[in-house]
């Protein structure tokens, strides 16, 4: 049994109360954990599904609601099963084009002991999950998830007191990444942009969702060198929304990179040592001749407080400046910090409501003051 292995049973064993191990799973207490837990398998088998594995069990029964917005929490124990295994009358959620696009991302990598990842989502109504995500084999990981491609907004503000098996489509997660970091504190985001992108269509390569790649990344690689190498031996495909992405990875070494297509080719934009932070918004650099000034006010503001910074801000700051570039569709904005694996979290708009994650302890910290 691999490493890897012995701490899964570990993990799961916990929330499903073996008494050896109760309490070693998120800081909570087994006396806590159990009846949920218990409750969980009980309203499952009264719908008809008697042979749901443990661990998924255990994933359902950690989910926790943290703010009103609503933000959710969840530990999601693998290996990781499609609801429609389940349930025949599942609908695999997609990720659609809408207009209005806004996100901002950028790595700040000035202060090589506190290098800093920044991310605002701005899309539709976004309900947030945080899922901490625990494989069988590769790297552990937090993902931020839109629930509204799983859940109605009715629902989605209730998801605490629905019956186990309305929360089934939770087990579809790990396939619907926006951003997240993993373990050794790699982290990947990405922005739909206005051109089209012409990923590669190699045959020699395996096909792999663009969105649900994000996740096998994080699992598979430590640095932002083992990322890029990810992509060149992928073809990411839009699926039904025909939409593009770029990507923007970093890690703490520290270093970042921005990832686009073009016509079938790959291009990265590396960050330096004169210029250590990268950025993106929702244009291409791969269709940008000369400067990049002067199309999108929000990079444009980003890549000045870069330079005025050389890259380098604190926690603090990187929100004030994801707060300067939010918009009207700002659904949530994400400070990781690639050094001590936190997340700070402020969500739909409202940089008043701070809310740290520890990937760690898998959990959620609490508020946090923001002045």
């Amino acid at each position: 049994m691999t490493s890897k292995q012995n701490r899964w049973f570990l993990l799961v064993g916990t929330l499903l109360g073996i008494t050896l191990l109760a309490g070693q799973v998120g800081g909570q207490d087994a006396v806590s954990t159990l009846p949920r837990a218990d409750q969980v398998r009980i309203e499952l088998q009264t719908a008809g599904l008697v042979d749901v594995q443990d661990h998924l069990v255990a994933t359902l029964a950690s989910l926790q609601q943290i703010d009103d917005f609503p933000i959710y929490t969840m530990t999601y124990f693998g290996p990781y099963v499609e609801s429609a295994e389940l349930v025949s009358e599942t609908d695999a959620a997609e990720f659609v084009t809408t207009s209005g696009w806004g996100c901002s991302l950028f790595a700040a990598l000035g202060d090589l002991e506190k290098p800093l990842f920044g991310r605002n989502f701005d899309w539709d109504r976004s309900p947030l999950l945080i899922t901490f995500l625990e494989p069988i084999e590769g790297y552990r990981s937090a993902i931020s998830v839109d629930l509204a491609y799983l859940f109605s907004e009715n629902d989605v503000r209730k998801l605490e007191s629905l019956s186990a098996d309305k929360l089934l489509p939770l087990l579809d997660v790990p396939w619907l990444p926006f951003d997240g970091m993993n373990e050794r504190g790699l982290v990947i985001g990405m922005a739909a942009i206005d051109n089209g992108c012409g990923y590669s269509t190699d045959p020699g390569k395996r096909g792999v969702n663009h969105v649900s790649l994000m996740r096998e990344l994080i699992e598979a690689c430590a640095t932002v060198d083992e990322a890029v190498a990810f992509f060149e031996n992928v073809n990411p495909l839009s699926g039904r929304s025909g939409m593009c992405l770029h990507f923007l990875v970093a890690d703490r070494t520290p270093s970042a990179a921005l990832i686009e297509y073009r016509n079938g080719t790959m291009y990265v934009y590396r960050s330096t040592e004169t210029e250590p932070w990268q950025l993106a918004t929702n244009f291409p650099l791969a269709l940008v001749s000369g400067s990049s000034a002067g199309r999108c006010w929000r990079y444009d503001r980003m890549a000045q407080a870069l330079s005025d910074r050389n890259g380098s801000l604190s926690p603090l700051e990187a929100m004030d400046l994801l707060q300067k570039v939010a918009t009207q569709t700002t659904q949530w904005s994400i400070v990781y910090d690639l050094s001590d694996l936190t997340m700070d979290v402020c969500p739909g708009g409202d940089f008043s409501r701070l809310y740290r994650f520890s990937l760690e302890e898998r959990a959620a910290l609490g508020q946090t003051a923001t002045n």
